[in-house]
């Protein structure tokens, strides 16, 4: 039922994704060639074509991830507090695994959109093999210069990006847990949703100013003094996993027990 739960929410997502993904990257194959003409040519025409395409590219970059924002919160209120909710509770799976659809599926789309964004720059970026050549060869510095092999990198590369999808887990639980406790309340539901964002991030700012941040400053001491780059920058990466996994459980828990134990759809 989990596997029927991901793929009607994904689905949800190509919808939604279906035009403004590809229209990123079109937009940016247009700046390319208006970019380069207006370099070549210089002209009234050409600049006023240039600033209009990198203007529509910009718009379309930022309505994207706005797009994926809006689109994650509304597929949790919607599918899980609003009318929704009353078919979406009745089916025979447990609340955990309700938020963990939809956490998985904002997760992955913001995660796309990321990408997205970043494919669409290197279609910007000149194609010139000069210009090829010259990232490469910054590359083999940044590697020779740490003295990180070919296989670390990959390695921290997959570390990156998952410490960026950890990242984006726990703004979208912070979220939820935030709408969770204001549909607690029978009116100004909006309104008590934003106070306990706040809330919710005094408390754990106060926490990790008190007992965390020290004990990471201690670890991160400790890891600097390891001679070996690759094992330095592994070590601080899941370290830093960890930390955001850490209050993914908490959000997650604590918007699991809502829907469980405390949950007003009036």
């Amino acid at each position: 039922m989990f596997g029927k739960l991901l793929k009607y929410d994904f689905r949800s997502m190509i919808k939604q994704f279906a035009f403004i993904w590809p229209a990123a990257l079109a937009l940016a194959l247009v700046n390319h060639f208006t970019i380069n003409s207006f370099v070549t040519s210089s002209t009234a025409m050409g600049e006023t074509t240039a600033g209009i395409a990198m203007l529509v590219y910009v718009a379309i970059l930022i309505a994207m991830f706005v797009v994926a924002l809006v689109f994650a919160c509304q597929r949790f209120y919607k599918g899980l507090l609003g009318d929704e909710g009353y078919l979406m509770h009745t089916l025979p799976v447990k609340p955990w695994q309700l938020v963990g659809s939809k956490l998985l599926c904002a997760v992955v789309t913001t995660f796309l959109s990321v990408v997205v964004a970043l494919l669409s720059v290197l279609v910007l970026l000149p194609w010139e093999k000069d210009a090829i050549q010259e990232i490469f060869k910054v590359l083999r510095y940044l590697f020779t210069h740490w003295n990180i092999q070919a296989t670390h990198g990959v390695i921290g590369f997959l570390e990156l990006c998952l410490m960026i999808m950890m990242s984006f887990a726990v703004g979208y639980l912070q979220i939820y847990l935030s709408m969770s406790i204001g549909h607690l309340f029978n009116k100004h539901r909006v309104a008590m949703t934003g106070v306990a964002f706040i809330v919710i991030n005094a408390v754990v700012s106060a926490l990790t100013g008190r007992f965390l941040s020290p004990a990471f400053d201690m670890v991160f001491d400790g890891i600097n003094s390891i001679i070996d780059t690759a094992v330095r920058f592994h070590s601080a990466m899941w370290i830093a996993i960890a930390s955001e996994l850490v209050l993914c459980a908490v959000y997650f828990a604590g918007t699991e027990f809502i829907l469980r134990k405390k949950l007003n759809l009036e």
